[in-house]
């Protein structure tokens, strides 16, 4: 092989050998793969848009629908002050089951499950005026749940 084509095949291991280590890393880890909170019960945690959390006794929620989003914009003077809807899945080794809370006291804010009882304490971002409108609206994912989970008392062996 002549100096011009060891060059041609240098240049091509170099272009080729970056290209095949960027691939074995992406292939490794998946993309956005963020690894699920784990909370003790009668604590608050605070669950973003898409996000999960383990809780201690073995229940999983997901944060998995902003069902709906009508609540007053701030130093707006409403007829209602309107609500904001969310959809949890939560999950146990025996069942699976979607939860539905609300911001409003007139609906519910929290929900049982197994052997836990959910409460929506806080739905952010709160709407800031009555100016958005369309592609000004907050995207869902953008959301973040705080959650009161606590579980029913259990009595220790002695």
């Amino acid at each position: 092989m002549d100096l011009a084509g060891r060059k041609i095949g240098a240049v091509r291991a170099m272009t080729i050998l970056p290209v095949l280590a960027l691939a074995a890393c992406a292939s490794s880890q998946p993309r956005n793969a963020a690894q699920p909170t784990t909370a003790a019960l009668g604590r608050e945690v605070v669950l973003n848009f898409g996000e999960s959390v383990h809780i201690e006794n073995g229940v999983a929620l997901e944060f998995t629908t902003l069902a709906e989003e009508s609540r007053c914009p701030k130093n707006v003077v409403c007829v209602w002050e309107g609500n904001a809807r969310i959809l949890l899945t939560a999950r146990s080794p025996g069942a699976t089951r979607v939860l539905e809370l609300n911001t409003n006291s007139q609906y519910a804010n929290s929900a049982r499950f197994e052997s836990c009882r959910i409460e929506l304490r806080r739905l952010e971002p709160y709407p800031g005026s009555g100016t958005q409108t369309g592609a000004d609206l907050t995207p869902a994912a953008a959301y973040q749940a705080t959650l009161f989970v606590d579980g029913a008392a259990q009595i220790a062996n002695p």
